[in-house]
């Protein structure tokens, strides 16, 4: 689950530098990027109340795996837009991958961690959270050297290498005791 978590936290450092391309490349105006950078908590919001629900029915593992497959959708999405709109009906499923990851994973990890190591291991979810964001900013960096069209599309699809990983590394995760 740290590869969803890794990959969405990659997605939101490189968010930062990845608008000023795409605002560039798609002759966007400052409302359309504002709605595109800030509609990430709305939209993981209902990622958020959905995980709960679909953790009940298909259990924990195939949940994170599920989040997984949203966010590589999401992020392919995005990296392949050809115009606003579907930038951000990419935007609109990374962030509901965001959500489920951000509601299943610190309960995955509660659910299976021996209570010794308990504690430690659910702050895993915040260490790969700053860490993904960091691997943003370095990755805006790498990638600004890219031409225009290309540099921010790598930039925003660079984050379904993670969760590529994650989607099918779920499979031999063991299902929690408590699903």
């Amino acid at each position: 689950m740290a590869s969803v978590i890794l990959g969405h936290d990659l997605g939101l450092g490189v968010m930062s530098g990845a608008s000023l391309y795409i605002k560039k490349d798609l002759k966007i105006t400052d409302v359309q990027l504002e709605i595109l950078v800030g509609v990430l908590h709305l939209y993981s919001l209902i990622g958020s109340f959905a995980a709960g629900r679909t953790s009940d029915w298909i259990g924990r593992r195939l949940t994170m795996g599920f989040a997984a497959g949203i966010f590589l959708a999401g992020s392919l999405l995005m990296g392949f837009a050809v115009n606003y709109g579907m930038l951000m009906a990419g935007r609109f499923v990374a962030c509901l991958g965001v959500g489920y990851a951000t509601m299943i994973a610190p309960v995955y990890i509660a659910e299976m961690s021996p209570a010794a190591a308990r504690g430690l291991l659910t702050s895993f979810p915040d260490l790969f959270t700053n860490l993904g964001i960091l691997l943003g900013y370095v990755s805006n960096n790498a990638f600004a050297r890219l031409p225009l069209h290309l540099g921010w599309r790598v930039m925003l699809g660079i984050g379904a290498a993670p969760s590529a990983l994650l989607a099918l590394m779920v499979f031999i995760l063991p299902e929690s005791p408590r699903s």
